[in-house]
């Protein structure tokens, strides 16, 4: 069966996962089981679903785009505390069509797009995630203005999330 819905859709990466893995495999796999323990943690706080796995990665869909973000934050300050794992995140907002292979669809490619284009420790989003957030008090987000992400037809603007913590 196949089913659309509209959804956050939250992309994590750990920035130079091949490099640790040729350098020290105990290392890669103590940063792979960190980050495997943020993103449970807080997406199941956050009432996100986790999608799956992929190696140094993750990919995750909430029903909420503040959950989304407030995830993606918790994720980030977790990871942070030494040892630190440098994590990357790109979130967007959109169609998800779900079969029984998976997700797949503009959203998930467009979030995949932006956590490729952060820096560690930074998070992302489309400008359709930060016009879902902004309302929020403490939730800042700092334009980068609009980017062309690649296979994606009109330009997204970018929006750097802050942590108020």
């Amino acid at each position: 069966m196949v089913t659309r819905r509209l959804r956050a859709v939250v992309f994590t990466d750990i920035v130079g996962s091949t490099a640790t893995m040729q350098a020290d495999e105990a290392e890669a796999r103590r940063l792979r089981r960190r980050h495997r323990e943020a993103v449970d943690g807080a997406t199941e706080r956050w009432d996100g679903e986790l999608i799956q796995y992929y190696g140094d990665g993750s990919l995750a869909i909430f029903d909420s785009a503040v959950s989304a973000v407030r995830s993606a934050i918790e994720i980030q300050r977790e990871i942070r505390r030494p040892p630190g794992v440098p994590l990357r995140i790109g979130i967007h907002v959109g169609d998800v069509v779900r079969d029984e292979d998976g997700v797949f669809g503009d959203a998930v490619n467009v979030a995949a797009r932006l956590e490729g284009l952060a820096r560690p420790v930074a998070i992302l989003v489309s400008d359709k995630v930060y016009d879902e957030i902004k309302i929020q008090g403490d939730l800042e987000g700092v334009s980068l203005g609009p980017v062309h992400l690649r296979n994606v037809a009109n330009p997204t603007e970018v929006y750097a999330i802050g942590d108020p913590g």
